[in-house]
Protein backbone atom coordinates (compact mmCIF):
# COMPACT_ATOMS: atom_id res chain seq x y z
CA UNK A 1 0.00 0.00 0.00
CA UNK A 2 1.52 3.56 -0.71
CA UNK A 3 0.52 7.10 0.22
CA UNK A 4 -1.61 7.64 -2.80
CA UNK A 5 -3.21 4.35 -3.80
CA UNK A 6 -5.60 4.75 -5.91
CA UNK A 7 -5.00 8.72 -6.59
CA UNK A 8 -4.48 11.02 -9.88
CA UNK A 9 -2.21 13.02 -9.32
CA UNK A 10 -1.66 16.35 -12.11
CA UNK A 11 1.67 18.03 -12.09
CA UNK A 12 2.56 20.93 -14.25
CA UNK A 13 6.52 21.50 -15.70
CA UNK A 14 7.47 18.10 -15.68
CA UNK A 15 9.65 17.37 -18.95
CA UNK A 16 12.99 18.61 -17.12
CA UNK A 17 15.48 15.56 -16.61
CA UNK A 18 16.81 17.21 -13.75
CA UNK A 19 13.21 18.93 -12.51
CA UNK A 20 11.25 19.20 -9.34
CA UNK A 21 8.59 18.20 -11.67
CA UNK A 22 10.04 14.90 -13.02
CA UNK A 23 11.17 13.90 -9.24
CA UNK A 24 7.33 14.51 -8.05
CA UNK A 25 6.07 12.33 -10.71
CA UNK A 26 8.20 9.59 -10.52
CA UNK A 27 7.60 9.38 -5.99
CA UNK A 28 4.33 9.75 -6.31
CA UNK A 29 4.14 6.91 -8.88
CA UNK A 30 6.41 4.79 -6.31
CA UNK A 31 3.27 5.70 -3.79
CA UNK A 32 0.93 4.61 -5.85
CA UNK A 33 -0.74 7.08 -7.61
CA UNK A 34 -1.22 7.77 -11.65
CA UNK A 35 0.10 10.78 -13.08
CA UNK A 36 -0.66 13.08 -15.45
CA UNK A 37 2.57 15.39 -16.36
CA UNK A 38 2.10 18.60 -18.56
CA UNK A 39 4.59 21.05 -19.88
CA UNK A 40 3.88 23.80 -22.10
CA UNK A 41 6.54 22.31 -24.72
CA UNK A 42 7.09 18.34 -24.56
CA UNK A 43 11.04 18.64 -24.21
CA UNK A 44 10.40 21.31 -21.47
CA UNK A 45 11.38 24.74 -21.39
CA UNK A 46 14.97 26.04 -20.48
CA UNK A 47 16.82 29.68 -19.61
CA UNK A 48 18.04 32.36 -22.11
CA UNK A 49 21.45 30.64 -23.99
CA UNK A 50 20.70 27.14 -22.20
CA UNK A 51 21.92 24.16 -24.47
CA UNK A 52 20.53 21.52 -22.69
CA UNK A 53 23.47 19.91 -23.05
CA UNK A 54 23.42 17.52 -20.54
CA UNK A 55 19.53 15.95 -20.93
CA UNK A 56 21.05 15.43 -24.85
CA UNK A 57 23.60 13.64 -23.37
CA UNK A 58 21.40 11.70 -21.65
CA UNK A 59 19.24 10.69 -24.27
CA UNK A 60 15.92 12.98 -22.41
CA UNK A 61 13.26 13.28 -24.38
CA UNK A 62 11.10 15.01 -22.27
CA UNK A 63 7.43 13.98 -21.21
CA UNK A 64 8.32 10.74 -23.55
CA UNK A 65 11.09 9.90 -21.37
CA UNK A 66 9.08 10.62 -18.35
CA UNK A 67 5.79 8.54 -19.49
CA UNK A 68 8.53 5.62 -20.18
CA UNK A 69 9.76 6.15 -16.30
CA UNK A 70 6.49 6.22 -14.60
CA UNK A 71 4.79 2.99 -16.63
CA UNK A 72 8.02 0.90 -15.76
CA UNK A 73 7.07 1.62 -11.84
CA UNK A 74 3.81 -0.22 -13.31
CA UNK A 75 1.62 2.98 -12.61
CA UNK A 76 -0.33 4.47 -15.44
CA UNK A 77 0.32 8.22 -17.27
CA UNK A 78 -1.03 10.77 -19.45
CA UNK A 79 0.87 13.26 -20.87
CA UNK A 80 -0.08 16.60 -22.19
CA UNK A 81 1.19 20.30 -23.87
CA UNK A 82 -0.58 23.39 -22.83
CA UNK A 83 0.53 26.74 -21.59
CA UNK A 84 -0.39 27.14 -17.77
CA UNK A 85 -0.62 31.43 -18.14
CA UNK A 86 -3.64 30.41 -20.98
CA UNK A 87 -6.77 29.68 -19.64
CA UNK A 88 -7.94 27.69 -22.34
CA UNK A 89 -4.95 25.49 -21.94
CA UNK A 90 -5.12 25.19 -18.29
CA UNK A 91 -9.20 23.98 -18.88
CA UNK A 92 -8.75 21.73 -21.38
CA UNK A 93 -5.39 19.88 -19.60
CA UNK A 94 -7.50 19.41 -16.32
CA UNK A 95 -10.34 18.20 -18.45
CA UNK A 96 -8.24 16.06 -20.37
CA UNK A 97 -6.86 14.20 -17.20
CA UNK A 98 -10.15 13.27 -15.75
CA UNK A 99 -11.35 12.27 -19.64
CA UNK A 100 -7.69 10.03 -19.85
CA UNK A 101 -7.34 9.08 -15.95
CA UNK A 102 -11.03 9.59 -14.48
CA UNK A 103 -10.36 11.97 -11.89
CA UNK A 104 -8.00 14.12 -10.22
CA UNK A 105 -7.45 13.88 -6.71
CA UNK A 106 -3.90 16.31 -6.46
CA UNK A 107 -3.11 19.25 -8.44
CA UNK A 108 0.56 20.36 -7.99
CA UNK A 109 1.25 23.39 -9.76
CA UNK A 110 4.98 23.27 -10.25
CA UNK A 111 5.22 25.01 -13.93
CA UNK A 112 8.33 28.09 -13.81
CA UNK A 113 8.85 30.42 -16.39
CA UNK A 114 12.58 30.30 -17.63
CA UNK A 115 15.13 32.88 -16.16
CA UNK A 116 15.10 35.61 -18.77
CA UNK A 117 15.17 39.42 -19.38
CA UNK A 118 13.38 39.46 -16.27
CA UNK A 119 16.58 38.70 -14.39
CA UNK A 120 17.54 42.91 -14.42
CA UNK A 121 17.13 46.50 -12.21
CA UNK A 122 13.24 46.71 -12.58
CA UNK A 123 12.97 49.94 -14.97
CA UNK A 124 15.28 47.51 -17.09
CA UNK A 125 12.59 44.71 -17.47
CA UNK A 126 10.41 44.47 -20.71
CA UNK A 127 6.97 44.26 -20.16
CA UNK A 128 6.97 41.19 -22.11
CA UNK A 129 9.37 39.59 -19.43
CA UNK A 130 7.14 40.42 -16.85
CA UNK A 131 4.27 39.46 -17.82
CA UNK A 132 5.63 35.79 -18.55
CA UNK A 133 6.69 35.44 -15.29
CA UNK A 134 4.16 36.43 -13.38
CA UNK A 135 1.65 35.15 -16.27
CA UNK A 136 3.35 31.27 -15.85
CA UNK A 137 4.40 31.23 -11.88
CA UNK A 138 1.17 33.02 -10.67
CA UNK A 139 -1.60 33.20 -12.98
CA UNK A 140 -0.87 29.67 -13.91
CA UNK A 141 -1.48 28.58 -10.32
CA UNK A 142 -4.61 30.87 -10.12
CA UNK A 143 -6.13 29.31 -13.88
CA UNK A 144 -4.99 25.20 -12.79
CA UNK A 145 -6.31 26.08 -9.55
CA UNK A 146 -10.07 27.41 -11.10
CA UNK A 147 -9.84 24.63 -13.70
CA UNK A 148 -9.10 21.64 -11.19
CA UNK A 149 -11.25 23.45 -7.94
CA UNK A 150 -14.60 22.19 -9.38
CA UNK A 151 -14.81 19.01 -10.26
CA UNK A 152 -12.22 18.05 -6.90
CA UNK A 153 -15.62 19.41 -4.83
CA UNK A 154 -17.89 16.95 -7.18
CA UNK A 155 -15.41 14.11 -5.96
CA UNK A 156 -15.72 15.27 -1.98
CA UNK A 157 -12.09 16.75 -1.70
CA UNK A 158 -8.55 17.19 -3.05
CA UNK A 159 -5.57 18.70 -2.41
CA UNK A 160 -3.53 21.59 -4.07
CA UNK A 161 0.19 22.17 -3.30
CA UNK A 162 1.54 25.44 -5.40
CA UNK A 163 5.54 25.61 -5.78
CA UNK A 164 6.10 29.21 -3.91
CA UNK A 165 9.80 29.78 -2.87
CA UNK A 166 11.64 31.67 -0.22
CA UNK A 167 11.90 34.45 -2.37
CA UNK A 168 8.66 35.10 -1.34
CA UNK A 169 9.37 36.39 1.87
CA UNK A 170 12.71 38.33 1.33
CA UNK A 171 14.94 39.42 -1.62
CA UNK A 172 17.42 39.79 -3.83
CA UNK A 173 18.59 42.11 -6.33
CA UNK A 174 17.59 42.08 -9.68
CA UNK A 175 14.48 39.56 -9.07
CA UNK A 176 11.62 41.46 -8.94
CA UNK A 177 8.72 39.94 -10.97
CA UNK A 178 9.90 36.58 -9.64
CA UNK A 179 9.64 37.59 -6.22
CA UNK A 180 5.76 39.54 -6.65
CA UNK A 181 5.08 36.39 -8.73
CA UNK A 182 6.17 33.97 -5.53
CA UNK A 183 4.96 36.43 -2.78
CA UNK A 184 1.60 36.16 -4.98
CA UNK A 185 1.65 32.48 -4.91
CA UNK A 186 2.22 32.28 -0.71
CA UNK A 187 -1.12 34.39 -0.47
CA UNK A 188 -3.31 32.68 -3.57
CA UNK A 189 -2.51 29.81 -1.38
CA UNK A 190 -3.92 31.44 2.01
CA UNK A 191 -6.78 32.52 -0.16
CA UNK A 192 -8.20 29.05 -1.76
CA UNK A 193 -7.68 27.34 1.82
CA UNK A 194 -10.50 28.87 3.57
CA UNK A 195 -12.56 29.19 0.57
CA UNK A 196 -12.42 25.13 0.04
CA UNK A 197 -11.80 24.01 3.38
CA UNK A 198 -15.20 22.99 3.71
CA UNK A 199 -15.44 20.56 0.40
CA UNK A 200 -12.60 18.49 2.03
CA UNK A 201 -9.93 20.54 -0.29
CA UNK A 202 -6.62 21.34 1.18
CA UNK A 203 -4.32 23.80 -0.25
CA UNK A 204 -0.69 24.42 0.83
CA UNK A 205 2.37 26.22 -0.91
CA UNK A 206 6.06 24.33 -1.00
CA UNK A 207 9.21 27.47 -0.62
CA UNK A 208 11.91 26.15 -1.68
CA UNK A 209 15.61 27.71 -1.32
CA UNK A 210 18.43 26.47 -3.80
CA UNK A 211 17.58 23.45 -5.72
CA UNK A 212 19.93 21.10 -7.59
CA UNK A 213 17.94 21.56 -10.38
CA UNK A 214 18.39 21.97 -14.20
CA UNK A 215 17.59 26.08 -14.54
CA UNK A 216 19.65 26.48 -11.00
CA UNK A 217 22.95 24.67 -12.55
CA UNK A 218 22.55 27.17 -15.93
CA UNK A 219 22.72 30.15 -13.36
CA UNK A 220 25.84 28.91 -12.08
CA UNK A 221 26.93 28.21 -15.81
CA UNK A 222 26.47 31.54 -16.31
CA UNK A 223 28.49 33.26 -13.51
CA UNK A 224 32.37 33.73 -13.76
CA UNK A 225 33.52 30.26 -11.57
CA UNK A 226 31.06 27.89 -11.69
CA UNK A 227 31.97 26.12 -9.34
CA UNK A 228 32.73 28.69 -6.56
CA UNK A 229 29.16 30.55 -7.06
CA UNK A 230 28.03 26.46 -6.66
CA UNK A 231 29.86 26.49 -3.36
CA UNK A 232 28.88 30.06 -2.01
CA UNK A 233 25.19 29.22 -3.07
CA UNK A 234 25.29 26.16 -0.31
CA UNK A 235 27.61 28.07 2.76
CA UNK A 236 24.02 30.40 2.73
CA UNK A 237 22.50 27.37 3.98
CA UNK A 238 22.73 26.38 7.24
CA UNK A 239 22.88 22.74 6.43
CA UNK A 240 26.00 23.72 4.23
CA UNK A 241 24.53 22.56 0.48
CA UNK A 242 21.34 23.15 -1.68
CA UNK A 243 19.01 21.33 -1.69
CA UNK A 244 17.64 18.16 -4.28
CA UNK A 245 14.77 18.19 -6.39
CA UNK A 246 14.33 14.54 -4.33
CA UNK A 247 13.90 16.33 -1.03
CA UNK A 248 11.00 18.88 -2.55
CA UNK A 249 8.85 15.67 -4.13
CA UNK A 250 8.83 14.14 -0.32
CA UNK A 251 7.79 16.95 1.33
CA UNK A 252 5.32 17.44 -1.70
CA UNK A 253 4.05 13.64 -1.26
CA UNK A 254 3.68 14.20 2.52
CA UNK A 255 1.34 17.26 1.36
CA UNK A 256 -0.42 15.54 -1.27
CA UNK A 257 -0.81 12.83 1.39
CA UNK A 258 -3.46 11.57 3.94
CA UNK A 259 -0.63 12.53 6.72
CA UNK A 260 -1.05 15.69 6.09
CA UNK A 261 -4.87 15.57 6.81
CA UNK A 262 -4.64 18.86 8.89
CA UNK A 263 -2.47 21.25 6.95
CA UNK A 264 -4.09 23.74 4.91
CA UNK A 265 -3.49 27.63 4.00
CA UNK A 266 0.89 26.93 5.03
CA UNK A 267 3.45 27.66 3.09
CA UNK A 268 6.19 25.37 3.95
CA UNK A 269 9.38 26.53 3.85
CA UNK A 270 12.20 24.12 2.68
CA UNK A 271 15.45 25.96 2.03
CA UNK A 272 18.37 23.94 4.50
CA UNK A 273 18.26 26.52 6.63
CA UNK A 274 18.71 29.43 4.09
CA UNK A 275 16.12 31.98 5.51
CA UNK A 276 17.04 31.41 8.80
CA UNK A 277 20.12 33.60 7.49
CA UNK A 278 23.12 31.91 9.32
CA UNK A 279 25.83 30.39 6.55
CA UNK A 280 26.91 27.26 7.51
CA UNK A 281 30.27 27.24 9.52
Amino acid sequence: MGDLDGKVVLITGCARARGMGREMATTFARAGADIVATDVVAGGTRNDNEEGLAEIRLGWKGLESLAAEVEGLGRRIATLVGDVSRAADAERMVADAIGRLGRVDVLVNNAAAPHGADRRLLWEVPEDAWDAVLGVNLKGVYLCARAALPRMRRLGGGSIVNMASVNGFWVEPKLGAYFAAKGGVINLTRAIAPDFGKDGIRCNCICPGYIDTGMAQRYFDVQNDPEAARAEAGRLHALGRIGTPEEIAAMALFLCSDESSFCTAQPFIVDGGLSAGVPAA
